[in-house]
């Protein structure tokens, strides 16, 4: 290991003896296993930076394996020579804020009022059911007619498949909470769904039949990580696995300033942890976004199984309890 020479006599540090910056001062931060974390961080972590004169490195740990957000299976040949962390930009939480906005803005906008009208779409969906069982059921006379078997049956059938439509439409009005972990964790259908699923894709390789909506946007995140997730960040496991070294970043830094050996380092530090502090804003905010467009596709999957299952339940369902009401009296 490279010797650190002393500073110079008008008070900057001199270069190490293999022409590096000197060390002004480093801070460590670990955390231990935990089960209550999820799953892809519940392992122990461990982030270490070093000051030096222009510049502030990291190296992370997890699982006692040097791990990096590209690259998670860690650097095989035992060396890493640290992620360079300051300078860099955006340097603070109100030029990361400033810079935020981003053209796919407008098209989450939209897609809060496609939720809307989906949901308004549901209403008249079902106002329009009420209307028609209203206008079929006075007309029956059930008080002077004699029930049989037949058209019992048929009614009940009827009632059941109105039944369905009314439950189909309530999924859409009805708010229901989407998770991070939701997106992160969405799988391909398994057994008989996934075999038919297999065959349609044969026959339609773009078809995203019997798929799940949270897999329907993990695949379009994944397909296009340039304009879902940040700049370095290449998988929903890794954005939320960063958002964790960040935080344990911003610990290391602070006791990383207590070791500083000059104004100068403490200075630097103090950018630092400002620059960290807006790269876990950016992190949580696209965290947060993902979340939001899986709330639409959520909303749409039940709107379209509302619209093509609920209508023909329904339609069905009236045909049947029509069929019962003008049923010949035996």
């Amino acid at each position: 290991m490279a010797t650190v020479a002393e500073g110079t006599q008008d008070g900057a540090p001199a270069l190490s003896h293999d022409g590096q910056q000197p060390m002004l001062a480093q801070g460590e931060y670990s955390l231990p296993a935990s089960q209550a974390r999820p799953s892809c961080a519940n392992g122990a972590w461990g982030v270490s930076v070093q000051v030096r004169e222009h510049l502030i490195t990291r190296s992370v740990s997890y699982q006692d394996t040097l791990w990096s957000a590209i690259d998670q299976s860690g650097d095989s040949g035992g060396r890493h020579p640290g992620e360079v962390i300051w300078p860099t930009w955006p340097a603070t939480v109100a030029e990361e804020i400033a810079t935020s906005d981003s053209p796919l803005e407008d098209l989450q906008r939209h897609w809060d009022a496609t939720i809307s009208r989906l949901r308004d779409s549901a209403k008249w969906m079902a106002a329009v059911l009420g209307a028609a069982l209203a206008s079929v059921i006075p007309t029956a006379g059930l008080s002077h007619r004699h029930i049989s078997i037949g058209p019992a049956i048929v009614g009940v059938v009827g009632l059941v498949l109105v039944s369905i439509t009314l439950v189909l439409v309530l999924q859409v009005m009805r708010p229901q909470s989407v998770s991070y972990t939701d997106v992160q964790e969405a799988r391909l259908p398994a057994g008989l769904r996934g075999k038919l699923r297999a065959l349609i894709r044969k026959r339609r390789p773009y078809s995203h039949f019997l798929e799940s909506p949270f897999y329907q946007w993990q695949h379009t995140i994944l397909a296009h990580p340039d304009l879902y997730l940040p700049f370095g960040v290449y998988s929903l496991t890794a954005l939320r696995q960063l958002m964790i070294v960040e935080e344990m970043t911003l610990v290391a830094l602070s006791r990383a300033r207590e070791d500083a050996r000059n104004d100068a380092a403490r200075k630097n530090l103090s950018a630092a942890e400002a620059a960290r502090a807006a790269r876990l804003y950016e992190l949580r905010t696209a965290a947060a976004k993902i979340v939001t467009v899986g709330v639409y596709y959520s909303v749409r999957a039940r709107s379209t199984r509302a619209t093509y299952g609920g209508v023909t339940s329904g339609l069905l369902g009236l045909v049947a309890i029509i069929a019962a009401v003008a049923w010949p009296i035996s």
